[in-house]
């Protein structure tokens, strides 16, 4: 089984969609899932978007998405890759999808000369916790923040 990693692209507003509502009803917070497929077409289609999103496929499947935008860190006066979500479908959760996914922000943040990739994390999402820390990841407690850079940052992008 393999994983492919693609720019979303103009189009895959309802594969978007349908993951990050995945994601919003496995941390119960789908009462506030209010997007559209033509909210993402919007910033899919724009070649100035601030955001972007990658979509990992298993064999071809469309399996998992990771969406980002880019942020400015005053205090280094450079770019930041701020990772808004990663999201993997129930079916293919367990195969190193998101690690993969994230790895391909990291990449991104690499190629751009970003100083990090930061995100916030749920402080109850265990799963997700032992994917950061093995990432290299520093972590806090509580609703956490975390920030790939520096040694980490590359060596997760390699």
């Amino acid at each position: 089984m393999t994983v492919t990693i693609r720019p979303a692209v103009a189009g895959d507003g309802p594969i978007l969609i349908t993951m990050v509502r995945e994601l919003a009803v496995h941390h119960d917070y789908e009462a506030y899932f209010t997007a559209t497929p033509a909210d993402y077409e919007r910033f899919l289609a724009d070649p100035n978007a601030i955001n972007g999103a990658i979509i990992a496929e298993w064999n071809g499947e469309p399996a998992g998405c990771a969406t980002w935008q880019r942020s400015y860190a005053t205090f280094t006066g450079r770019e930041v890759i701020y990772l808004e979500d990663i999201s993997v479908l129930p079916p293919f959760r367990r195969k190193g999808i998101a690690t993969v996914l994230l790895k391909a922000v990291a990449k991104l943040a690499v190629q751009r000369n970003a100083g990090a990739v930061k995100w916030l994390m749920m402080g109850w999402n265990t799963d997700a916790r032992r994917l950061y820390e093995a990432a290299g990841a520093s972590i806090e407690d509580g609703n956490c923040f975390c920030q790939l850079s520096g040694e980490a940052l590359e060596r997760l992008a390699s």
